[in-house]
């Protein structure tokens, strides 16, 4: 994690300091050490982004970029004009919070620094140590755990690969076509992975956190700016948006997010404070926000939107004209961006309909993920409904929201706008209102802030947020910062929860000594290889944001495997194949006599060609729930992912939980057979797990392995003697319990789970 911090925090630090310099000239060097890693991080994206773009992105062209960005930032924070006349206005702001600007020289700049220097005497900075140490949090799970939460890291590790190797995002393996993405996020793992030699995933893991570590620094800094910035992070802890989103893998949606740190420090300042270097400062902003996900761009644009909305109906005339100069420069962006959208993408999402995977976000998914944050924001908005800010706040929330409806129209076709931005927005839910959300009850909740007010004659109810509220929330947050970093320690064991299976991640080794080939994966997140030897070829690819695929075999190869057609095995040069037991295709495999089992890893199975048809078959037969008495029935998480179902599992496995002594019965096929091998799945880390048989078993008491993930256990059968049941008994008399996130995400139906084992399935090996 170390090495990867520092390969994205070093050549971003200063461009962050100038950065945050120029759209700040009041920070001090507090609010600069906060806002600096966002900003940086922010602007090395749109680098890097734009390099791949352009076709030109190799880590040589990144070093150089870096050194030229890093002496730019150089010369622009050490440079100062002696003759005050020539300095910039940011650096006369400078010069204001320095003294040496009087009221009557400038009074516009001196009011301003006057009330930064009234924030920096009031910043509590006990609170603001207890913010950062909260966001702090953020870095954790690399530390815990060699792989991710979710699915979508898979995808992002593919793009990182490729980035690596090709220096694009050309498709891999056997495909011919590209991936239609945002280059930024897979093109700064490609360079992580270069510089630190760290696989793809690891490179993705660790980029997608420290990005949510540097957004939620910026966040505080951002709101630093405003007087409320100790309470920054205790908004952000009431809603679990983002870090619901960083945890299912979410990573690009939320590392676009950074472009927010801009448009709060920018966007939410009094008019007459904004000048020409900030409305340039939000245009970068939005440009590198593009380069990273869509989703921070829209959000960032609709911003912008409300910004002049409000503030061109101000009174003052100078206010009115510096907002329309802004509207014309916001619109043009803003224009420019979505005729791309509708003429370059759009049409290829023509056939395509509206996509909503996950329901209205702006109904139930949103209360799920910040419904108290929501609570809150309600009396903030009321109390600052007459606040220039406020309003600014309340119509970005209400306009994003406004733009969630586009779920409600699921299903309909041929409006490729529509579906473009069903597909954008198809988890806002996660990341679209969290913020919006954060802004007013931060603004509210801090004592300290001047907010523009519209109507004096209007006070709000409670100028901030009532101290006993306050320090309730605080305890309250400060519980479940605990509270959720103990569950993230818990869950750092349970592998079973992972999208791969430990097995799999262990079969990696062993494709660096094959020969160069084709080798046969699922077309599922855990067939997907993303640090596949350069001298193999894969079949198949994520489907990753849009795809333009002009050649695929994976079609022709998965009919190949249940044909047995060896003419086209020997055609591809598809030598291997390589499975995993939360796929299916194992079981075509195993009772095919073109196909052996190379090596084993708990389930995942390397696959050799046996192209004289002499390989070993086994017989599969399910564990049947009903074949033991104490079991549960339990839903098989990724039941929804497999297109085929052989054995006949269905959606439900038997799960005995620990310390509960049951009877698995068995019927022995017909035939001779030398050992019989069971397919289990160990969930958390039970303290033993055995099998007890009278009859039927070599050695009639076996031990199993207890650690989390999927185990392939098999056991000699006894000459002469037919195998009737097994019984399962444990090491531990009670069962430890734990959160299970799967449960929450509507895969499993279990919230609050238990340790024990979930059954799959039995092979019958022939003598």
């Amino acid at each position: 994690m170390l090495g990867s911090v520092i390969v994205v925090l070093a050549p971003s630090l200063l461009p962050g300091w100038a950065l945050s310099s120029i759209l700040d000239g009041s920070s001090d060097q507090v609010r600069k050490m906060l806002l600096s890693p966002a900003l940086g991080l922010l602007l090395l994206y749109g680098l890097s982004g734009i390099l791949l773009l352009l076709n030109i992105w190799s880590p040589l062209s990144m070093m150089f970029v870096i050194v030229a960005v890093n002496a730019l930032a150089w010369k622009l924070v050490n440079t100062r004009h002696e003759v005050i006349a020539k300095r910039t206005r940011w650096q006369l702001l400078e010069a204001a919070m320095h003294g040496e600007i009087s009221k009557e020289e400038d009074p516009v700049l001196s009011k301003e620094a006057e009330m930064q220097l009234m924030f920096r005497e009031s910043r509590h900075l006990p609170l603001l140590v207890v913010s950062v140490a909260m966001a702090c949090t953020a870095l954790l799970p690399p530390l815990l755990q060699r792989i991710p939460f979710g699915v979508d890291w898979i995808g992002f590790s593919m793009l990182a690969q490729q980035v690596a190797i090709e220096g694009n995002l050309s498709l891999s393996g056997t495909n011919e076509g590209f991936w239609t993405y945002p280059p930024a996020f897979p093109s700064l793992a490609a360079y992580i992975m270069e510089m630190t030699s760290v696989d793809a995933a690891t490179a993705v893991f660790q980029l997608g956190h420290y990005s949510l570590f540097v957004l939620l620094l910026g966040l505080i800094g951002a709101f630093d700016r405003h007087g409320a910035g100790a309470y920054g992070m205790f908004g952000i802890g009431l809603g679990l948006g983002l870090f619901a989103k960083t945890f299912d893998s979410g990573y690009p949606s939320i590392a676009s997010q950074l472009g927010l740190v801009v448009g709060i420090l920018v966007l939410f300042r009094q008019t007459h404070q904004r000048e020409r270097h900030h409305t340039l400062g939000i245009i970068l902003a939005l440009m590198c926000v593009v380069m990273i996900h869509p989703t921070g761009a829209i959000y960032l644009a609709a911003l912008m939107l409300c910004h002049v909305l409000h503030g061109i109906q101000l009174d003052d005339e100078a206010h009115q004209e510096l907002m329309r100069k802004f509207a014309i420069l916001a619109s043009a962006f803003i224009t420019i961006g979505f005729t791309i959208a509708l003429v370059v993408i759009a049409p290829r999402l023509f056939e395509e309909a509206v996509f909503s995977e996950y329901g209205w976000q702006g109904g139930k998914p949103m209360l799920v993920y910040n419904g108290f944050l929501l609570i809150i924001a309600c009396f903030a908005g009321w109390s600052l409904r007459h606040t220039l800010e406020g309003r600014i706040a309340i119509t970005w929330f209400g306009s994003l929201w406004l733009l969630s409806t586009v779920h409600l129209v699921e299903g309909l076709q041929n409006i490729p706008i529509l579906s473009l931005l069903s597909y954008t927005l198809y988890s806002m839910a996660l990341h679209a209102f969290h913020l919006p959300l954060a802004v007013l009850v931060v603004l509210w909740w801090s004592p300290t802030t001047q907010l523009t007010t519209l109507k004096e004659d209007n006070a709000p109810f409670f100028q901030s947020m009532p101290k006993p509220l306050s320090a309730g929330l605080v305890v309250l947050l400060l519980l479940g910062t605990i509270f959720a970093q103990g569950v993230a320690v818990m869950l750092a064991s349970h592998d079973e929860l992972l999208s791969v299976t430990p097995g799999d991640l262990a079969l990696r080794q062993d494709l660096e000594g094959l020969e160069e080939g084709t080798i046969y994966t699922e077309n599922m997140h855990w067939g997907y290889l993303w640090d596949l030897p350069q001298h193999l070829e894969s079949t198949s690819i994520p489907t990753l944001g849009l795809v333009h695929l002009t050649k695929s075999e994976q079609s022709n190869a998965t009919r190949a495997l249940y044909l047995d057609n060896t003419t086209y095995f020997i055609e591809h040069n598809m030598r291997y194949a390589v499975t995993s037991p939360l796929g299916s295709m194992q079981w075509t495999l195993s009772q095919s006599p073109y196909w052996s089992s190379s090596v084993n890893r708990d389930g995942a199975i390397l696959w050799a060609l046996q192209i004289n048809g002499d390989a070993e078959t086994v017989i599969l037969q399910a564990v049947d729930p009903n074949d033991c008495s104490q079991c549960e029935i339990r839903l098989d998480p990724w039941r929804d992912h497999r297109f085929k179902d052989p054995l006949g599992l269905g959606d439900s496995r038997a799960f005995v939980k620990e310390g509960t002594v049951d009877t698995l019965a068995i019927t022995q096929p017909s035939g001779e057979f030398s050992s019989i091998c069971l397919v289990y799945e160990t969930i958390g880390n039970p303290k033993g797990i055995n099998l007890q048989s009278d009859k039927g078993l070599e050695r009639p008491y076996q031990s199993l392995k207890s650690q989390a993930g999927y185990h392939h256990h098999c056991m000699e059968l006894g000459e002469n003697e037919i195998l009737n049941q097994f019984e399962i008994t444990w090491d531990n008399e009670q069962p430890s319990r734990f959160i299970n996130p799967l449960g929450l995400s509507g895969r499993d139906n279990v919230m609050i789970d238990s340790t024990g084992v979930r059954l799959h399935w039995l092979e019958w090996i022939p003598r």
